[in-house]
């Protein structure tokens, strides 16, 4: 504010200040207060109805994704673009690159370059396409200063096949440990900051200068070194957090410590669904005479199946929320049935290991592998004639009249849903677990 003497204001001298100071503290550091707005050029990925009024806007940044300042784009080609609501200019949010320039498709299909930028923190929520009329003022929270928890995809290309944040690791042979450091990969998915590789490499090309017989050698050597200095600038100014814990309980096959798979899902909702319901897996063609059977086929373990998927001191998990449902866990050479001597034709057999992955299945009779075929296939009466992946049904037909010995029948497969107690969020497919991390950019 101003000092005024009548109407006149009271004018500062060299020595004498008689205006107050620059506002300083402008928010918290946690999550800074700040008008963004978002990369327009960002491409379309999924439409999320749960964050949107009506689920027909587009999420561009998932949250959980690491977020920079664009550093090109917009009139001046410096990461500013001209917001349409107000007419002014503001730093446009765009995903985080790791430092390097990547050549990526907007909106529309057209190539463009998202030039190399800093990261400064972590979409809190979904971050949306801005349009015309839109609920525009609703601005981005950015965290750089809290605990979090994404979910730990090992592999890549099974990372990318969600859209939300997560973690999986460059180099399968270097996986993230406790203490490492993170930093973001060229599409804002979190990564190891792998210090301690560029400080090998480092080593490796200080002793090429030490060893340098001749001058084009030591120059050679020279330009290695200076190359992984950049490497190591680049990783020290990307980092955004370091890693406190990485728990990995899927990959042995089990779910977290807890009470999660115990919680069930309501009488109601198994009642209205359609697999419990109807979980036979069973054609009305199966119905009839025609194939040997007066009505539907029934086998034994499929009594007992049921009593133990039923039984209520068997943890189960809510199905598609809390059992696993896009983990895949594999099954080997898991005896499903017999087919005595004498008996010849359609045999039914089931797993309770369901519902099975589609196009996972083989099944032996006696180790050798049964084609599957719905009608018989050239050259033997033996063959896998149906199969119902969600009931675990699986038709065999197979001729053993002149055996004198029981056929046993193996199926390898893998299956969704058999990990009850698995949280939602680390449900995809490839997912071991969860990475957790301090922010602190």
């Amino acid at each position: 504010m101003a000092l005024f003497h009548g109407a006149k204001p009271v004018q500062d001298t060299k020595d004498t200040y008689f205006r107050s100071n620059t506002k300083l503290q402008a928010g918290t550091h946690d999550a800074p207060g700040e008008k963004f707005l978002v990369d327009p050029r960002l491409r379309r990925l999924f439409r999320y109805h749960f964050g949107d009024l009506y689920g027909i806007n587009w999420v561009v940044i998932p949250k959980g994704r690491v977020v920079a300042p664009a550093t090109n784009g917009g009139p001046n080609d410096d990461g500013r673009f001209v917001d349409f609501d107000s007419n002014q200019k503001y730093n446009a949010l765009t995903l985080a690159n790791g430092g390097v320039d990547v050549n990526d498709i907007d909106r529309d299909g057209a190539p463009y370059v998202r030039k190399a930028n800093k990261a400064i923190g972590v979409a809190y929520a979904n971050l949306y396409e801005e349009i015309v009329d839109g609920f525009n003022g609703m601005q981005p929270t950015i965290e750089n200063e809290i605990y979090i928890e994404l979910p730990y995809i090992p592999l890549k290309e099974q990372a990318e096949q969600i859209e939300w944040g997560s973690f999986y690791d460059v180099d399968p042979s270097r996986p993230v440990r406790a203490g490492d450091y993170v930093m973001s990969d060229e599409n804002g998915r979190c990564i190891k900051a792998d210090f301690d590789y560029v400080k090998e490499q480092l080593d490796a090309a200080n002793a090429q200068v030490q060893a340098a017989a001749d001058l084009d050698s030591l120059k050679a050597a020279i330009a290695n070194v200076v190359q992984w200095q950049k490497e190591l600038s680049r990783l020290h100014e990307q980092v955004i957090g370091q890693v406190w814990a990485v728990e990995s309980p899927i990959a042995d096959g089990v779910a977290p410590q807890g009470w999660l798979k115990w919680v069930g899902w309501a009488q109601s909702d198994i009642l209205n669904d359609e697999r419990w319901v109807n979980s036979s897996g069973e054609r009305p063609s199966d119905i009839g005479s025609q194939d040997g059977f007066p009505g539907y086929p029934y086998e034994e373990s499929y009594l007992r199946g049921m009593l133990e998927f039923t039984n209520k001191y068997f943890p189960h998990g809510i199905p598609g929320l809390t059992d696993g449902s896009r983990i895949e866990v594999p099954f080997t050479d898991l005896t499903i049935g017999t087919v005595q001597p004498g008996q010849s034709g359609r045999h039914d057999f089931r797993v309770f290991q369901f519902p099975m992955v589609p196009g996972s299945l083989t099944v032996t009779a006696n180790g050798t592998q049964l084609p599957l075929s719905p009608t018989p296939p050239s050259g033997t009466s033996n063959y896998v004639s149906y199969v119902d992946y969600n009931a675990g049904l699986i038709v065999v037909q197979y001729d053993n009249s002149q055996g004198s010995a029981p056929v046993e029948i193996k199926a390898t497969f893998k299956a969704y849903g058999q990990i009850p107690g698995i949280p939602t969020g680390w449900d995809w497919t490839g997912s071991v677990g969860a990475v957790r991390i301090l922010l602190q950019k």
